[in-house]
Formats: structure tokens, sequence, C-alpha cells
């Protein structure tokens, strides 16, 4: 009862929030209302993931109650399951699950209002950062696609995609202002939740900076940090991954490695991607599953929010201002780049249609969001 109390005034304290920003003319009326309504939705996709879980199973029962093949047996405190990957999830939970003895559910909720709350830090800066045209509810129209299910899915229960969400949405916050502490806490929560994902974090942000080079002396020194960062953990990202030094056969040793383990008999919605030509790797990482793909109901409204994508996808290049690439946030240059260089890892080690919706969830929006900004330029140029 103390667990859903606490919650409920942690969520009651963030609707009082969303109009206070109403009132204080920081989003007008309507966008407060978009707001409360994404709490909402993302509050009924807790619940609806918490009965998914206890049906089906899931990794979030295992960093629960703290146990699973990957758990320190030997742990006797909460300090013993410090560590990075996994151990850091058992970390976090293990006060409110083995301490406080809170119910599975309070703790789906508790990851629901971080994976919210991160989705409130984009909102906030899509219409901060959004153009004038092309709007609807005085929100830019791409903003809407925060809506769509499988991102509140993945993000509205325990696990680490919420998690990694609130640390991108942290990373976009401390590339608009620039704010550094923003920044590094983004990184390094990705860091403890997952390490190879604050290498690639670190790789975008370099490059997303380079344009800025000559204009400002702070981009220089993080674009500079975070290349040379990237470039020394190389070794440490291979070390970590398991194998002794980088080179092609240890490159195509990881691929084989996860197609098999990923793609083997019995692994449901396993595609055969180790015989896809790259192109066919990336627009299946991307747009699968599609309804010839689907089997049950979950796998139809993901063909169905995937055929959206699609449609995206294929009309956004013909309708954006290309000559004006360079008048897009630096936020959204960085979720494009890392949406690329996630596409090329992924959709050479994932096999599973159901992995790969979890894994393209928090990162399939961003080229929309630099498109769909350019395309509003290209309207206002009109």
């Amino acid at each position: 009862m103390v667990a859903f109390l606490v919650i409920f005034i942690v969520y009651a304290l963030t609707f009082y929030a969303n109009q206070r920003m109403a009132s204080s003319a920081r989003v007008t009326a309507q966008q407060a209302g978009i707001l409360q309504a994404l709490m909402v939705w993302h509050i009924g996709i807790s619940f609806f993931f918490h009965a998914y879980i206890q049906r089906f199973g899931g990794d979030s029962i295992v960093y629960w109650n703290l146990n699973g093949p990957l758990a320190a047996v030997d742990a006797e405190g909460w300090w013993d399951y410090f560590g990075i990957g996994y151990p850091f999830m058992y970390w976090l939970n293990y006060i409110p699950s083995k301490l406080w003895h809170w119910d599975i559910l309070a703790g789906h909720l508790i990851y629901g209002w971080l994976g919210y709350w991160a989705m409130r830090m984009l909102f906030l800066q899509l219409i901060s950062l959004g153009r004038s045209s092309w709007r609807f509810l005085d929100t830019p129209w791409y903003a809407f696609l925060l809506f769509l299910p499988n991102l509140h899915f993945w993000t509205a229960g325990i696990g680490k995609e919420a998690l990694c969400l609130l640390a991108l949405a942290c990373v976009f916050r401390g590339l608009q202002r620039p704010q550094f502490l923003y920044l590094a806490f983004g990184i390094g929560l990705i860091f403890m939740v997952r390490t190879y994902l604050a290498w690639l974090v670190l790789l975008a942000l370099g490059l997303c900076l380079l344009p800025l080079w000559r204009q400002h002396r702070w981009a220089r020194v993080y674009a500079a940090s975070c290349l040379a960062l990237a470039i020394s953990a190389f070794p440490l990202l291979f070390w970590y991954l398991g194998l002794g030094e980088f080179s092609l056969a240890s490159a195509q040793e990881i691929i084989a490695r996860q197609f098999a383990m990923l793609g083997g008999q019995g692994v449901g919605s396993a595609v055969d991607m180790a015989s896809y030509s790259q192109p066919m790797r990336l627009l299946t990482f991307w747009f699968r599953p599609l309804f010839l793909d689907a089997h049950n109901f979950t796998a139809y409204l993901a063909s169905a929010e995937n055929l959206l994508l699609v449609l995206l996808y294929m009309i956004l290049p013909f309708t954006i201002s290309w000559t004006q690439w360079k008048k897009a946030p630096i936020s959204y240059g960085f979720g494009l780049i890392l949406f690329l260089l996630i596409s090329l890892l992924y959709a050479n080690i994932l096999s599973n249609l159901g992995i790969m919706m979890r894994m393209k969830s928090l990162f399939i929006l961003f080229p929309i969001f630099w498109g769909g900004f350019l395309m509003g330029g290209l309207k206002e140029k009109l």
C-alpha cells in the first residue's frame, strides 16, 4: 500500500508540474494537455506491460527478483550487486524489491514514470525547437509520434529501455543548451546500463559536433573529447565483448555467434538474417514485422506501426529542404547519426523480429524528428 501511495504522489506531482508549465506560459494549454494525455497513455501501457510479463515472462521478473543466471549468487548486501550491465539493474532494484518488498507492479510503474519523464523531456525539446509551420494543437506534427505504442511498451516497465531513453533525453537536453551535467549524466547512465551503447553515443556526439568545430570553442572541446574517448575505449569494447583484439575475423565471429544464438530452432520470430544482403538486413531491422509476419495481436499492432514508419520514411526525403540541413539543431543531428550507427550494429547481430522491435524502439524516430524539422523549414520557404 505504501508503494502505491508513493507512486500515486509522484504521478500527481508530475501532473501538477505539467499544468504549472501552462500557467507560467512555458507551454500552451494545448501542449500541457498533450503532456497529460501522454502520461495517461503511458500509465495504461505500464499496466498492460505488467499483464504481458506476468503471462509470458521476461527479463523484468529477473531484474526485480534479483535472480537469474547473471545474478551474483554470493551477494549479501546492496553493493555486492553493483556493476555494469545486468548487475547495475540488480543494484538499482535492490532497495525497493528486497529491502522494501515492493510488488513487481510497483516496479513497473516506477520504471514507467522514468520512461514518461524521458518522453516529457523529448516533447519539451521538440516543441521548443520546432518551426511554426506543420503544427497541430500548436505542436509540431512529429512530436505526436511519441504516442506510438512500441516506444511506450518497452519503456513502461522494468527494463533497460526506460533507463536508456532517460539517458538519451538527457544527452539531447545537454546538447540543446549546451549543459555538461546533462551530457555527463546521460553518457554515464548509458555506460552503466548498456556499455557498448555508450561507445556509440560518444562517437555520434563527436561526429555531430564536427560541423561546429570552427564556430564554437565548446564544440571543439566536446568533439575532441568524445572522439578521443571513443577511439581509446575501442580496445576495451572488444575486451568487454570477450574478444582479445579487433580484426575482421573477430567482427565476423561476433556476427556469426549472435545469428546462431538468436536465429536457431525454437526461437520465435526468427529470420534468416545471415543470408540477407546488407540493405535487406537494414530494411528488416527498420520495418519488420509487417502483416505477413504477424501471428498475434501485438504483432499486428507492431505491423501497423511499422507500416506508418515505412510511409514516413518514403515521403520525408521528397518533402524536406536538403540545402538547409545545417539549420537542424545539433541534438537532431546527433539522433540521426546515432540511429545510423545503431542500425549498422543491430542489423548485423540480431535475427529475431521481437528483439528488433525492442532494440530499435529508442532510435527509430530520430531521423523523423530531423526530417520533420527540415520539412517545416521547406513550408516556411515556400
